[in-house]
């Protein structure tokens, strides 16, 4: 008896070492604990821990862009995937790539300490169509500076949004000119204007839109706001 239990004492032993000896490695590790953010209910947010991969429904409008706050092991401290205004750079699936799916598309975020590296995935899903927001917003555009920089208010933008052609209807003609992409699609976005469809066109546009008052449209959208085209 006194054998058997100094074998099982032995045994139990030798299995706490190595439970000791595998938190230790484990710690050693840079990682992320936990995460959430800023305005994005828990439930929205999934962590796979193993896989290294977080997953964030976005509500329509990111009011204040993609704010993380993270949980990090001792010694970890985060190294690259947050802008200096600590908000996530979403421009990956906003900017305008045919051949990329929305669930293709990442960013990465990268957490160290002393001794190594770590990688995590971030990736988003839109919780609905992009879409017009209802602003009343008037842009303007003079033909002097041959360049029209446009920055639609939208819902959904992170949704990888393709748009081939801008549609621009005279409100008082009705006349209807089109604009279409010399490349594989006219949109971007910034990483620091969430929210926002952007289009810049540049020369001969002030030879495309006479001066005058214009609705714009772009796939099935057509936006409440006005662009006026002035000499």
């Amino acid at each position: 008896m006194k054998i058997i239990t100094t074998l099982l004492l032995t045994s139990l032993g030798a299995l706490i070492l190595a439970c000791q000896q595998q938190d230790d490695l484990t710690n050693d590790r840079p990682a992320i604990k936990a995460i959430s953010f800023v305005g994005i209910p828990t439930q929205n947010v999934r962590f796979d821990a193993p896989n290294a991969r977080i997953t964030v429904q976005l509500p329509a409008v990111v009011n204040g862009g993609l704010q993380p706050v993270f949980e990090l092991t001792e010694g970890t401290k985060l190294l690259d995937g947050v802008m200096a205004d600590n908000t996530i750079d979403l421009s990956a699936f906003c900017a305008c790539n045919p051949s990329t799916t929305t669930e293709s598309k990442k960013v990465i975020l990268r957490v160290g300490n002393q001794k190594t590296t770590a990688v995590y995935e971030l990736v988003v899903v839109a919780t609905g169509p992009l879409k017009a927001q209802n602003t009343t917003d008037q842009f303007t555009f003079s033909r002097k500076t041959k360049r029209l920089d446009l920055r639609l208010p939208v819902e959904n933008l992170y949704s990888n949004p393709h748009v081939d052609m801008l549609l621009f209807t005279n409100v008082v003609t009705g006349n209807v000119t089109r604009v279409s992409a010399d490349a594989t699609c006219l949109n971007s976005c910034i990483g620091n204007a969430p929210n926002q469809l952007v289009f810049s066109l540049g020369s001969p546009i002030e030879r495309v839109l006479l001066p005058g008052t214009y609705t714009v449209g772009l796939n099935t959208i057509t936006f409440p706001q006005r662009l006026v085209v002035t000499d």
